[in-house]
């Protein structure tokens, strides 16, 4: 009975022996495949990983498996992508996946132009690592995403949740402010845009948001007006619709100004058009044909903001 044991004993402690040795091993390839990595031999290290990763699979560890996401990574550097979308994919599925499965993936899905699945690994770094190394990254990224698929709401949401420095980013302040274009959220358009110039003067995103602003807002204006007026041709009616064309015209001004720093820095044929229909309001018949010419589109041109009536 006792020699039972001691062979027992015997046979535990080679297993635990083996087993330790094996751990050992696979700690020095592991150690050995992130010098090759940092080192630029990415298919060195990948060889190495994979070998990792057989050893889990084979001893149907997969769940405890720490190989997946730097074997992701490597294949992906060596542009191995269904390969890297594979081992990342058992990264997510295992206990050990971090922060560079889900970036890694995210950036993947960027290069192949899937603007949904990159969202998706976007959306689930920030979730699960909060307070991650690239969560400014990700925040940026994500917000420019949302802008892209109209996903609006997110939009608004996720910028509740970011640090007042990321708050603070040109590049944020500009998707924020699309989004609240979209959404027609006029006020908060007109804070943020006029923030967007203070920390850059020649900001194209915010002088666009501004020179149509103005324009429409004066433009439905006068088509109010000038319909007011059609339908009650009064003296008291007239008079009225002179008083609003100083204010109209004051605000076509507003875009005008807005449109021509616009066009200086970003001259598109959009600008131009509306160059050319807040000129042709103000009743600068040369300059409105100019920018016309400019615009390389065909368009009805509009006409004199002011009547022939009230001209005379």
């Amino acid at each position: 009975m006792n020699r039972f044991i001691s062979l027992s004993l015997i046979i535990i402690s080679a297993i635990t022996f083996f087993s330790c040795d094996s751990t050992k091993q696979l700690a020095q390839t592991n150690r050995t495949a992130e010098a090759a990595y940092q080192a630029g031999d990415y298919q060195k290290a990948l060889g190495l990983w994979e070998n990792i990763i057989q050893s889990y699979e084979h001893k149907g560890a997969s769940k405890t498996c720490p190989a997946y996401t730097n074997a992701g990574m490597a294949a992906e550097k060596l542009g191995q992508t269904d390969k890297a979308i594979d081992y990342l994919k058992k990264a997510d599925y295992s206990d050990l996946n971090n922060e560079d499965t889900y970036l890694t993936l995210a950036n993947i899905y960027r290069k192949k132009d899937n603007l949904s699945l990159e969202l998706v690994n976007l959306e689930t770094y920030l979730k699960k690592f909060p307070q991650g190394k690239q969560t400014a990254f990700a925040n940026k990224r994500l917000l420019q995403l949302y802008v892209e698929s109209d996903n609006l709401e997110k939009g608004l949401a996720l910028w509740k949740t970011m640090p007042l420095e990321q708050q603070q980013n040109i590049s944020n302040i500009e998707n924020y402010l699309l989004i609240n274009s979209k959404l027609k959220n006029n006020k908060t358009c007109l804070v943020h845009s006029k923030e967007l110039l203070q920390k850059d003067n020649n900001n194209v995103t915010a002088l666009n948001w501004l020179a149509n602003y103005y324009f429409w807002k004066a433009e439905n204006s006068y088509q109010k007006e000038l319909k007011d007026y059609e339908t009650h041709k009064t003296r008291k009616q007239y008079a009225h619709l002179l008083k609003a064309l100083d204010q109209i015209s004051a605000t076509y001004k507003k875009s005008l100004a807005y449109g021509k720093r616009l066009y200086k820095v970003n001259p598109t044929p959009a600008t131009a058009k509306l160059l050319s229909r807040c000129y042709n309001r103000l009743d600068d018949k040369k300059k409105a044909a100019y920018y016309k010419k400019l615009s390389k589109e065909l368009f009805s041109p509009a006409h004199s903001m002011f009547p022939s009536t009230i001209r005379s």
